[in-house]
């Protein structure tokens, strides 16, 4: 079978959210189909990771998406607003993208086309119409789910109002678009029945996110230290309004307890309010790193204090791995096969997130049995090479006669 996958960015170095789901899942592919890849990258310097994914990938392409004037800025608004599509949408088509869509898709004779993101959706329109193969969207999250919880943090009249217009745009185009394709893919059961409630039509599998059991194997603590760890992209506002509201909420409360608790926050393109907070005396913001598992080996606990978003976390799943205990708020957790106080610790107040911390802070042996069961959990259900099987079982249902 032949699969193109489209993404937005080279999914390479596997250091991301993004990156890590569709990496994990073209390389386990790789070894049972042929893969094609097509991605819209942002920045020249990724070009220097086609040979990487060459290994993998039986043809690689790209389109640099280029910097778009004020008048294509205003035409594109005009239009996402008249075609009734979200504006998030707008700055990530173009026509040179769709253009080696269509090629690929007729010189390679493919069987399925899968699109990363449901913002790259449009893209489907590139595909001939006569053309037979099968065309999968992948939800890496719901931008209904996204904004509606945004919403209840927002303050402001003009900013709950603005909110309240991108879910409802969100809401009637993610059914609209979805319906376009033959399959949708998404990362929970939730996600599932949110997004067929949208449209019963709507033909849905569930492909879990994964870690790599490989190479995140378990670690020992080499400190002795009170360290936290949060490791996220910095830039993505529910990972900002996570830390902001554990270093205001529930940080002060731990400190009265443990006075040297100390916080490191790792990941890539910290916000403004992120990297005032490293002037704090026990806050270390690092920024992006090469190597996030010497973090996770220095902390004795990972902290998900996530109130917004959607999907589900690989950062939780890779925590587990290494056999690091967690502490997660309800949302921060939800969709993962997990159970409070067995391989997790939840909690939703900040009284009870502070305690949950300290409790896995001063009793190795929970610690211990959380981070065990923890890790038992992944390597039953969340190992990439298993969820990739499950993906293309999915492949064998919906394509009649391969042409490979």
């Amino acid at each position: 079978m032949r699969i193109l996958f489209v993404t937005f960015g080279l999914p390479y170095p596997p250091d991301s959210g993004v990156r890590i789901h569709d990496f994990y899942l073209i390389k386990n592919i790789s070894q049972h189909h042929s893969v094609l890849l097509l991605s819209l990258i942002t920045s020249p310097q990724q070009v220097e990771y086609v040979e990487q994914l060459g290994k993998y990938c039986d043809f690689v392409d790209f389109v640099v998406a280029k910097p778009r004037s004020i008048m294509e800025h205003a035409s594109g608004i005009v239009q996402s607003l008249l075609n009734g599509r979200p504006l998030a949408t707008h700055p990530f088509f173009y026509e040179e993208m769709a253009s080696n869509i269509r090629e690929v898709v007729t010189n390679w004779n493919v069987d399925i086309v899968q699109i990363e993101h449901s913002f790259l959706a449009p893209y489907v329109k590139a595909i001939p119409a006569s053309n037979k193969c099968k065309r999968i969207l992948s939800f890496h999250n719901l931008g209904i789910n996204q904004y509606k919880r945004m919403l209840h943090l927002k303050t402001g009249i003009k900013e709950k109002l603005l909110f309240v217009l991108k879910w409802l745009l969100m809401l009637q185009w993610e059914a609209r678009y979805a319906e376009k394709f033959d399959h949708c893919l998404v990362v929970s059961p939730l996600e599932c029945q949110l997004l067929q409630s949208t449209n019963p039509k709507l033909r849905i599998s569930v492909i879990e996110n994964g870690v790599d059991i490989e190479l995140y194997r378990p670690l020992e603590c080499v400190s002795e230290n009170n360290d936290l760890l949060f490791v996220g992209v910095m830039g993505y506002p529910p990972n900002v309004d996570a830390i902001l509201y554990f270093c205001d909420k529930i940080m002060p409360i731990i400190q009265r307890r443990i006075p040297d608790i100390k916080l490191t926050v790792v990941g890539h393109e910290p916000a403004p309010e992120i990297r005032k907070l490293g002037e704090r005396g026990n806050v270390i913001v690092t920024g992006y790193v090469e190597d996030v598992v010497s973090y996770y080996q220095r902390s004795k606990v990972t902290i998900v204090p996530l109130r917004g978003g959607g999907g589900t976390r690989l950062k939780i799943l890779e925590s587990m791995a290494l056999r690091r205990p967690v502490v997660s708020t309800a949302l921060g957790c939800e969709g993962l096969n997990v159970a409070d106080r067995e391989n997790i610790m939840i909690a939703d107040t900040p009284t009870e997130f502070a305690e949950r911390v300290i409790q896995l802070l001063t009793d190795k042996e929970l610690r211990e049995r959380i981070a065990g069961n923890a890790r038992r959990l992944v390597e039953t259900h969340y190992d990439w090479s298993k969820i990739s099987q499950k993906l293309m079982e999915v492949y064998d249902n919906i394509v009649d006669h391969p042409k490979l």
